[in-house]
C-alpha cells in the first residue's frame, strides 16, 4: 500500500501542495484498513473539488483504485509477488519460478503431491498454485472455496517420454497413437474422463493384457493427477493409464504401472527401471536433453493459477 500511495503522491505534487500533505500523512499510517481506503477517496474528491481535478490523471486513479480493493488478486501480474505453491518437478515449478524471478527461493513453496499444495492453499500458507488446468477442475469440485485465475498462464502439449536412444520402443508407439488418433479412439478416452467423475471408473475395467506373449510394458507415472491418472483401491484409472494400456495391447505386452513422485520420472526412465513415463508430461526443451518423446497425445493444455475465491476481485 505505501508504493501505492507513494505514486499517487508524486503525481499529484505538483498539482496541490495541499492535497500531498493530505496524502502524506495517510502513508504514515502504514495500515491497510478500511480508515485509510476511506481517507484516500474522500483525499481524491477535496482535490477535484478545489479545482486540482486535472492532476487526478488515470495513472492516479489506477493507483487509488489498487489501494482500494482490499489487497485481492484481480490479475496474474500480481503473482509475481506472492507466495505461490507447485508441484516439485512439474512445468507449473519452472512457471512459478520464471513469475518470481530472484524472489523465488523466499515464496516459492514445491510439495510432491498436489493435495499437500492445496492444503497450503487453504490454510493460506500461499496465496495461489500453479498447476495444470485439469487437476485444478478436479480440486474445484472436491474442495469448496476454490477458484482458476480467468487467464491462462501458459498452453502446453503432452507426451510420453522415453531413455534416449529407444528409437524402437517410440516408432512403435508412435504408430499406434497416430492410428489411434486416427480412429477416433484416443479422442475417445479423453472425451471419456473429460466429462465423466474420474471416481466413477473402476481398474478392473482396463484391460492391462494379462499373459500377453511379449511380456511387461513398464509405465512410471505419478498417481495424483487426475484425469489423466489416479490410484483407485488397488489399481489405476485415468486417460494415461487407459492409453497405455491400449498400447500395450496392441504390442501384446501386459501393462505394468509403477507409481513414483512426478520428480523421480525422468531418473526411472533414463536409468531403465520403466520402459516409458505417461503423467501428463509437457514436452519442453530442458526435457529434451535428458529424454526422447513420443507424438503429442494432449494438445492445448493449459497452467493455471489455483487460488482462495475469497481473494479475488475483479
Amino acid at each position: 500500500m505505501k508504493k501505492i500511495l507513494t505514486l499517487a503522491l508524486c503525481l499529484l505534487l505538483v498539482a496541490s501542495v495541499a492535497f500531498a500533505s493530505d496524502l502524506s500523512s495517510l502513508m504514515k499510517s502504514g495500515s491497510e484498513n478500511s480508515a485509510v481506503q476511506e481517507a484516500v477517496k474522500s483525499a481524491v474528491k477535496d482535490a477535484v473539488k478545489e479545482g486540482v481535478k486535472e492532476a487526478v490523471t488515470d495513472a492516479v486513479k489506477g493507483a487509488v483504485k489498487e489501494a482500494m480493493d482490499d489487497g485481492k488478486l484481480h490479475g496474474n501480474d500480481q503473482l509475481k509477488t506472492s507466495k505461490l505453491a507447485a508441484q516439485r518437478g512439474t512445468v507449473g515449478q519452472m512457471l512459478a519460478e520464471e513469475l518470481l524471478g530472484d524472489k523465488k527461493g523466499e515464496l516459492l513453496t514445491t510439495y510432491e503431491k498436489y493435495t499437500d499444495a492445496v492444503m497450503a492453499l487453504r490454510q493460506k500458507k500461499v496465496r495461489a498454485i500453479v498447476m495444470d488446468e485439469m487437476p485444478a477442475k478436479r480440486f474445484l469440485r472436491s474442495v469448496d472455496g476454490l477458484m482458476i485465475m480467468p487467464e491462462a498462464l501458459s498452453t502446453e502439449n503432452y507426451a510420453i517420454g522415453f531413455k534416449k536412444g529407444n528409437s524402437e520402443l517410440i516408432e512403435q508407439v508412435n504408430k499406434i497413437l497416430n492410428e489411434m488418433k486416427a480412429d477416433g479412439s484416443l479422442k475417445a478416452i479423453i472425451e471419456k474422463y473429460y466429462t465423466n467423475d474420474i471416481s466413477s471408473f473402476k481398474p478392473e475395467n482396463i484391460d492391462l493384457n494379462p499373459g500377453a506373449k511379449n511380456g511387461d510394458l513398464i509405465v512410471g507415472t505419478e498417481a495424483g493427477f487426475a484425469p489423466y491418472e489416479l490410484k483407485s483401491g488397488n489399481g489405476f484409472v485415468g486417460i494415461d493409464v487407459e492409453m497405455c494400456a491400449a498400447i500395450a495391447k496392441k504390442l501384446d505386452r501386459k501393462l505394468v504401472i509403477m507409481n513414483m513422485n512426478f520428480d523421480s520420472l525422468p531418473t526411472a526412465v533414463s536409468t531403465g527401471k520403466v520402459d516409458m513415463i505417461c503423467a501428463g508430461i509437457t514436452v519442453t526443451d530442458e526435457r529434451k536433453q535428458n529424454m526422447d518423446f513420443s507424438v503429442d497425445y494432449i494438445e492445448g493444455a493449459k497452467q493455471v493459477a489455483l487460488i482462495n475465491a475469497d481473494d479475488y476481485s475483479k
